[in-house]
C-alpha cells in the first residue's frame, strides 16, 4: 500500500552528454513536432489511393505473368511449326523425285505394259497428224 506521500520526486539535473542515460530522455515537443492525426476525409482518401496503387501493381504482375507465359507458349508453337515445316520440306523433296521417275519414258511404257495391257503398235498403224512427213533416206537426203 502506499503511503501519503503523492509528490513526484525531483527530476535530475540535465547532464548534457556526459551520461549515456541523457539520450533517453523525454523531450517536450513543440505543437509543430507532434503527431498530426489526419481528418476522417482524409483518412478515407489516403485509403481509396493506397487501394488504387495496389490494385494498378496487382493488375500490372498478373499482366506480366499473362505476356511471360503467352511468350512461352508461342515459342513451343514456334518449334512445332518449324519441326512440322522440316517434316513437309523432306516430303516434298520425296514427291518430286516420285514425280520425276514416274515422268520418265521408261517408267511411263512400264506402267501402261504391266497396269493397262498396253503394247506398241507396228508402224502401219502409226498415222502422222498434222503435216505430212516426206520420207528421208539414211543418208538426210529427201527422196
Amino acid at each position: 500500500m502506499k503511503t501519503g506521500n503523492n509528490k513526484r520526486r525531483p527530476r535530475p539535473k540535465e547532464n548534457k552528454g556526459r551520461y549515456a542515460f541523457a539520450i533517453f530522455k523525454r523531450s517536450k515537443k513543440t505543437a509543430s513536432e507532434r503527431p498530426v492525426r489526419m481528418a476522417p476525409q482524409a483518412s478515407a482518401s489516403f485509403l481509396v489511393l493506397t487501394l488504387l496503387v495496389v490494385a494498378v501493381t496487382a493488375a500490372a504482375f498478373v499482366y506480366h505473368l499473362h505476356v511471360r507465359f503467352e511468350g512461352v507458349w508461342l515459342g513451343y508453337e514456334t518449334s512445332r511449326a518449324r519441326s512440322e515445316r522440316a517434316r513437309l520440306i523432306v516430303e516434298r523433296r520425296e514427291l518430286r523425285l516420285e514425280l520425276a521417275s514416274l515422268k520418265s519414258p521408261g517408267e511411263v511404257e512400264a506402267e501402261a505394259r504391266e497396269k493397262l495391257g498396253m503394247e506398241m503398235p507396228d508402224h502401219d498403224r502409226i498415222i502422222p497428224i498434222g503435216k505430212t512427213l516426206k520420207p528421208v533416206l539414211a543418208s538426210g537426203r529427201v527422196r
